[in-house]
């Protein structure tokens, strides 16, 4: 069933198929048809919001969770150093430039850990061979790790 509630006397379960099954389920009828609809919307409603408050107490846990995971990983990005292997011209011109994306995959690939490209700190693509600091931040914590980019 979708959602249940006990309004006084009353028990309804409002099944998947809309249909309000009244106290121990001898009375079924379609949801369009209750009598009483101000006590089955009551009930309705009354669920239904106990439920957003146990989903917005769950992800907001989830949400802290990840959060200090990211922030335990971000400590071991400071020594940290991504080595990348690019086509370039004969003028250390990248053929296509190095990418949040691209940062995030081999920052997470070094330090085990999941880093989204939003946490990857970079106006632009980098575009040519060299080294670079780069920052990645994590809420309001930082750390900067280097990123050698090697011709092919």
């Amino acid at each position: 069933h979708v959602a249940s509630a006990v309004v006084g006397e009353r028990v309804f379960r409002i099944e998947a198929d809309r249909r309000v099954v009244v106290g121990d389920g001898a009375v079924v009828v379609a949801l369009g048809f209750v009598r009483d609809a101000a006590v089955v919307a009551e009930a309705v409603t009354k669920e239904n919001a106990k439920r957003v408050a146990d989903l917005t107490k769950k992800r907001t846990v989830e949400a802290k969770k990840q959060q200090d995971v990211l922030e335990k990983s971000l400590a071991g990005v400071k020594d940290t150093v991504v080595m990348l292997k690019r086509a370039a011209n004969e003028e250390g011109h990248l053929y296509a430039g190095v990418t949040q994306h691209d940062l995030a995959e081999s920052l997470g690939k070094a330090i085990g850990a999941a880093i989204e490209s939003a946490h990857i700190d970079l106006e632009k693509p980098l575009k040519e061979i060299g080294e670079f600091e780069v920052t990645a931040k994590v809420g309001d914590k930082t750390a900067t790790f280097k990123v050698v980019i090697e011709a092919e």
